[in-house]
């Protein structure tokens, strides 16, 4: 029986064959579904989202050890709709100035330039969305580009729609439109969304969709908060008060596919200007 291009299960199949390993994009991410990177403006998200685009575009750690480095590399799409094309060039400068220290000797630089397609698409931005109807132009535009590419990331989500954010039916279609991108594609789609700071430590805490619209939060299989550091977290693990604005919480809040991902503090280089590395303050 066929269905819409819909793929049946076979049990009897199942039985025979060697128990299937998932692609994984990211870990835990598996290739053609959507994860979210959720984060307060300026913590560092689009720095962060650019290094792990460079991960999978050319096979290295993100963040020096946040993740380790995909199983398998390929074409990445990038969408900056934020920042003018002088601020990504400065961030890109920095990125790749530190994987060349990370990775001395290596094509890390080629196979960046081989497989890493980012723009700055702060004009002309493909609207998949509007508050009375989809926009069939967007769609096909996005589809497109995800076509051939192991993964999508637009940034922030925001700039893709003109919706209520709060409003969870179309949250809920939003995020449906971009599932079938990923899914007929075989591409991963990795978006940014914009939340506020939480206000205490106990927020930190907190099921992840008190921290965004719960229509990504309940739909999505991945999602990666960041946090900075609170004045209470940085006594306990005694961080100066000067230097704790130098420190974010990546915490893998949702992740259904593998085992659990433990937080982990990166910190922003100061000699890479905005790049971020994992440390351990234990």
């Amino acid at each position: 029986m066929k269905s819409n291009n819909w793929q049946q299960l076979s049990f009897a199949q199942a039985r025979r064959d060697e128990l299937p390993q998932p692609d994984f994009c990211l870990p835990n991410l598996i290739a053609g579904t959507v994860g979210v990177v959720a984060a307060p403006a300026g913590i560092g998200k689009t720095s962060l989202l650019m290094q792990i685009a460079a991960s999978v575009a050319a096979g290295v750690p993100v963040a020096g050890g946040l993740l380790p480095a995909p199983g398998k590399s390929g074409k990445v799409v990038f969408l900056a709709t934020e920042d003018p094309l002088a601020v990504l060039q400065r961030r890109a400068h920095f990125i790749v100035r530190s994987l060349e220290e990370q990775v001395a000797g290596s094509d890390v630089i080629e196979r960046l330039d081989h497989n890493l397609n980012f723009f700055c698409a702060q004009a002309n931005v493909p609207i998949l969305l509007w508050p009375d109807n989809l926009s069939e132009h967007g769609l096909d535009r996005l589809d497109s580009l995800a076509r051939g590419a192991r993964l999508l990331i637009l940034d922030p989500i925001r700039r893709f729609h003109y919706c209520d954010e709060q409003d969870y039916s179309q949250m809920a279609m939003l995020f449906s439109l971009l599932s079938d991108i990923a899914a007929n594609n075989a591409c991963t789609i990795l978006f940014s969304h914009h939340v506020t700071q939480p206000a205490s430590d106990a927020d930190l805490e907190a099921p992840a969709g008190a921290l965004g619209s719960h229509a990504f939060i309940n739909a999505t299989r991945w999602v990666l908060n960041l946090s900075g550091m609170s004045h209470t977290q940085g006594q306990q693990l005694g961080i100066a008060e000067n230097q704790q604005r130098h420190y974010v919480l990546a915490s893998f809040t949702k992740s259904n596919y593998g085992e659990a991902i433990s937080s982990r503090w990166l910190r922003r280089s100061e000699t890479y200007e905005g790049v971020l590395s994992a440390c351990n303050l234990d």
